[in-house]
């Protein structure tokens, strides 16, 4: 143990909570070190993000190398690694990574995100940024006055498909059960939409196209055909959050696993925060500006945190 490399902080995740985490964390002459895989996280699945402030429209691969370009000008440690088991140790934590590198750390910020539940398909992947999204919020803007498809039939189906109507020209909401699962408020404006169909006890099948998204292929006829011919399709089936390493170590999350947060991103654990997709702050909303404020609040708080400590 003492000859492992102790941290202020170490920040595992390298999307934009964890990157921006660091930031803060440098700007506050913490020593602080991020572990992550993919620069960018969840958001390099977006290949236009149209909601970034200052950027009309930036790649999430694009934006997620420049937080790290302005990480490494600041003298940033990141590790391209993933970590593997967290222990709590009297240095305060013991963090082991899947490349057999170890490391303590006085406080930790857990940002490791959520991944999108997905349809399943075998093409599914190719169809990415092709036609086929997973954010509404994000994407919507691609598919003005187009025809679109939302799979799902929870409240972030119900919603996306509310939005998405008041931009394309029509919006199928496909549902595998009899019933909407969303809450009654967001049923009933679905059914004041003229421009959203429902297609109930339905799934999709298949995804075709040549360069693009073209048409899907549904379990069942609608119309009397089982190609449906769409400009795009969202799917909002739900996302997992990655918590498994936090629940392990016997920490809070709400009933859809999210990390549960107080005001200032700590969690259950003293000397654990969370931040960004994984938590349930931000009033759930899980966008990259807030997972942004998640990690610089938490921030913020372990700074204080650790003057208090010495």
């Amino acid at each position: 143990m003492e000859n492992l490399e102790n941290y202020d902080l170490i920040v595992m995740g390298t999307g934009p909570a964890g990157l921006t985490a660091q930031l803060y964390a440098l700007r506050y002459n913490l020593k602080v070190l991020t572990i992550g895989g993919i620069v960018g996280g969840l958001m390099t699945q977006s290949h236009k993000i149209c909601n970034w402030p200052g950027e009309p429209a930036i790649g999430g691969n694009e934006l997620g190398q420049k937080i790290l370009e302005q990480v490494k000008g600041m003298g940033g440690e990141v590790l391209i690694d993933e970590v593997d088991t967290v222990v709590k140790n009297d240095n305060g934590w013991l963090i082991n990574t899947r490349g057999k590198k170890s490391f303590t750390s006085k406080a930790l910020i857990i940002a490791i995100g959520t991944n999108h539940n997905k349809l399943g398909l075998a093409e599914e992947a190719s169809f990415v940024g092709r036609g086929l999204a997973y954010c509404a919020t994000c994407d919507a803007m691609f598919f003005r006055d187009k025809v679109v498809a939302v799979v799902g039939g929870g409240n972030s189906a119900t919603t996306s498909a509310l939005y998405l109507a008041d931009i394309c020209t029509k919006v199928y909401l496909i549902y595998r059960g009899e019933e909407l699962k969303g809450e009654g408020v967001w049923q009933k404006e679905i059914d004041e939409k003229e421009n959203i169909v429902r297609i109930k006890d339905t799934q999709v099948k298949q995804l075709l196209g040549e360069n693009k998204l073209a048409s899907i292929i549904l379990d069942k006829p609608f119309d009397n055909s089982t190609e449906l011919a769409v400009d795009g399709v969202f799917v909002e089936i739900g996302v997992k959050p990655n918590s498994g390493l936090f629940v392990d170590l016997g920490g809070e999350v709400d009933a859809t696993g999210h990390i549960k947060v107080k005001a200032d991103q700590s969690t259950s654990l003293p000397g654990l925060w969370a931040a960004g997709d994984i938590t349930n702050g931000s009033n759930s909303f899980r966008q990259i500006l807030t997972a942004c404020s998640e990690g610089a609040i938490a921030v913020n708080s372990i700074f204080s945190w650790l003057k208090k400590q010495r």
